[in-house]
């Protein structure tokens, strides 16, 4: 009997101590492991200094010149050529020989149409009596030939390597230039080649004499670079602060006029622009903040706080990677550390002021 009663209390026991235990389980949090705590965010933060070129990527265009046939009237054979792609042909040069007689490059307001020699009178002979004077040779410069213009044909002739000129010049003479130094793209006579009256010696223009891009509106102020294709040129602001858009420095034209870059974009069917770098030369000190340092803001005008109280005026010049880039206003202000999110609430940014 005593054995029947005792079983149902042990029982009756264990049932309660196991409900105590799970009830004490549930009260008493189990404590989350250290990797899975969740992480608190701060509220002051140090700022940081980062060096800013206000770096933009624009789109470049170019600008070429005319292509433009050279030709001359003399005939025979070419038994020389002095014509090389890329190299500058100046007015008073000999450019080719002919038969062994030298071809002049010549500019003249008005072509040579004629032979013309002593006596003869027209604008023909007044542009080429200016022509021989701006290249340092004797001419009257009055439209009419006369012994001076004689000796300077003879000067000219000569040493263009012509023997014994007899003072007078046509258009056999020459090979006509339509400025006074032009650069071949092409040299289509070549060493032996057979010329008639009007043969094509040379080609020219189809040359880069720009590169254009359009400038952002709200670049910060200072001098900057402008890279293509691995090429770096620098540029300068006009009166009005502005860059030139346009750029005409031939040292850097001609780097990029032999560029891979610029002969793949030439040979690029679709037209699709390349790409360039606009960054100041001189990169700025900027200070680096959370954007949740940030207050009041108004176009660039903002402020940050150290306390939480204290406003301190800044202008915002750009961002990076998650960062606000920041300025302050006043030159003598420090800026250490700064508040975040909540903390600025009280926090009242005075309007920017010229």
């Amino acid at each position: 009997m005593t054995t029947r009663i005792l079983t149902p209390l042990i029982l009756t026991g264990l049932s309660m101590l196991s409900i105590g235990a799970i009830t004490t389980a549930l009260i008493i949090p189990t404590p989350t492991p250290d990797g899975l705590a969740a992480a608190t965010s701060p509220d002051t933060v140090t700022a940081s200094h980062q060096q800013f070129t206000d770096e933009r990527t624009v789109e470049a265009s170019f600008e070429t010149s005319a292509e433009q046939s050279i030709t001359t009237r003399a005939t025979g054979t070419v038994s020389e050529i002095l014509c090389k792609p890329g190299q500058t042909v100046e007015s008073g040069s000999r450019i080719l020989s002919v038969d062994g007689k030298p071809v002049i490059a010549l500019h003249t307001d008005t072509p040579l149409y004629r032979e013309i020699g002593t006596g003869d009178t027209g604008p023909d002979v007044l542009a080429l009596q200016q022509e021989l004077a701006r290249l340092g040779y004797n001419a009257e410069g009055n439209g009419t030939y006369g012994w001076r213009t004689t000796d300077g044909v003879k000067q000219l002739l000569s040493q263009a390597g012509e023997t014994n000129p007899d003072g007078r010049i046509g258009p056999a003479d020459v090979a006509w230039l339509p400025q006074t130094g032009v650069t071949p793209t092409q040299c289509t006579a070549g060493l032996n080649a057979s010329l008639t009256d009007g043969s094509e010696i040379m080609k020219t223009g189809g040359q880069l004499t720009a590169v254009t891009f359009p400038a952002p509106a709200d670049l910060r102020d200072g001098k900057r670079t402008f890279t293509l294709f691995g090429v770096m040129t620098s540029l300068v602001a006009g009166n009005d602060g502005k860059i030139d858009a346009r750029i005409t420095d031939r040292t850097f034209l001609d780097r990029i006029q032999v560029s891979d870059g610029y002969k793949t974009t030439l040979a690029d069917q679709g037209g699709k622009k390349p790409t360039a770098t606009l960054a100041l030369e001189q990169p700025i000190d900027a200070i680096k903040v959370p954007p949740s340092a940030i207050t009041g803001q108004n176009g660039t005008h903002a402020c940050v706080s150290p306390d939480g109280k204290q406003a301190v005026p800044v202008t915002v010049i750009g961002s990076a990677l998650g960062a606000t880039l920041i300025q302050p206003e006043q030159s003598d202000a420090t800026i250490g550390n700064v508040v975040l999110g909540h903390k600025l609430d009280d926090v009242q940014c005075p309007v920017a002021t010229e």
